[in-house]
């Protein structure tokens, strides 16, 4: 008799762990995305994933199944979205100060070093070293605030789906 409950207790954990599908739970405390196994709040969205490298019978599905729920995808989305914001606006920030420096070497310059730019002054030298400084960063700055841009909008994207 023990060894039939326990052939029946291993049969039931082998057909538990065949299961092709995880629940998942989405809650959200203080503002913060928690994913867990069981139920962590009232208001838990429950997530249905499938395991990987499962094979998958080809049977046809029709077109009234719903979507897989991608929230847990989503989230992990967003995350890596605000990284490389971070890492633009640092990049920016970068930008910024080489442009401040070089700037700065620029405005020291002197009557020597303007004569062997040819130009009739320092003011008018400053101001072609400058003209030429900035139109060297401000393309790279732009097209780093572009970006900012357009991850931000697929940010707004994926955090409005549902």
């Amino acid at each position: 008799m023990a060894k039939l409950i326990l052939l029946l207790c291993c049969l039931g954990a082998c057909a538990a762990s065949m299961a092709n599908e995880v629940t998942v739970y989405k809650c959200t405390i203080k503002g913060v995305p928690t994913f867990s196994q069981t139920p962590c709040a009232e208001d838990a969205q429950v997530i249905t994933l499938r395991n990987v490298n499962i094979m998958q019978k080809n049977t046809p599905q029709s077109e009234n199944t719903p979507v897989a729920d991608t929230s847990v995808d989503d989230y992990l989305a967003v995350q890596q979205i605000e990284r490389d914001i971070v890492q633009l606006e640092l990049k920016i920030k970068q930008y910024q100060q080489e442009y401040a420096q070089k700037k700065q070497q620029i405005d020291y310059m002197t009557q020597d070093k303007a004569n062997r730019l040819g130009a009739s002054s320092i003011a008018n030298a400053i101001t072609t070293e400058t003209a030429a400084l900035k139109q060297r960063f401000d393309p790279q700055i732009k097209q780093a605030q572009q970006q900012i841009e357009a991850l931000t909008q697929k940010k707004q994207q994926l955090s409005q789906q549902p």
